[in-house]
């Protein structure tokens, strides 16, 4: 009866440690409405923000994860993800062991993973599903962890060598990726866009995770242990 039990303690003991070691996802959320507008032939100082009826490249959210041999990336936003060589979108992803990016553009996906010891895999699967692009990256470990991740959409009014205008919209998740510097109004001014490394205090939350979570199982798993043996002394 005796090594039934112990047997039973030690099964879940080795769960706790197992789960322990899942990645835990990462979000960024981003409002609607923050838009930014590039006039035709304008400078870095004619940027205005606050644009409210680009719903298709406004950014709400997006999303990472890893599973396993498997990197997801969602992309979501307002309106809907838009078939056009004049929209771009774009989705990068920073972990322990990699980076990643995904770009989808007239119906088409383009990803790349560059590990640190330089190789690069292209494995990547795309699906549309409304306001939701997603990308599936088939990596080699999958034991790494997200530390960063952001995105950023664009519109433009004319694309190619023969275009004779600049104007274009764009809208980055976090805010923080703005690269050029934005006041609380949206129109530039001094307050720094790209700063805290991904942060931002403005309305969205970057990386929503509980910290150091992943090691409450791996206590309570070394608590059962040690009261095992005290017990079998």
């Amino acid at each position: 009866m005796k090594r039934w039990i112990y047997g039973v303690v030690c099964s879940v003991v080795i769960v706790l440690i197992g789960t322990s070691f899942t990645v835990a996802a990462e979000t960024v959320t981003d409002p609607t409405g923050d838009v930014w507008h590039h006039p035709n032939n304008g400078t870095e100082g004619s940027w205005s923000g606050t644009v409210t009826n680009k719903p298709n490249i406004d950014i709400t959210q997006i999303f990472g994860t890893v599973k396993g041999k498997q990197l997801i990336i969602n992309l979501t936003v307002a309106g809907t993800i838009q078939y056009s060589s004049q929209v771009d979108y774009w989705a990068y992803c920073n972990t322990t062991y990699m980076s990643c990016n995904m770009n989808w553009v007239n119906g088409v996906g383009y990803g790349s993973v560059f590990d640190k010891y330089g190789g690069v895999n292209s494995n990547v699967t795309f699906t549309v599903s409304g306001n939701k692009l997603s990308a599936v990256f088939y990596i080699y470990n999958g034991s790494t962890t997200i530390v960063d991740l952001w995105g950023k959409v664009a519109e433009y009014v004319q694309v190619g060598p023969g275009a004779t205008t600049r104007e274009w919209w764009g809208d980055w998740a976090p805010d923080s990726k703005i690269p050029f510097n934005t006041t609380q109004n949206g129109n530039p001014g001094t307050n720094p866009g790209n700063t805290n490394n991904g942060n931002t205090s403005s309305g969205n939350n970057a990386g929503k995770k509980t910290p150091g979570f992943e090691v409450l199982p791996v206590i309570a798993a070394v608590a059962i242990a040690t009261i095992l043996l005290r017990r079998r002394r």
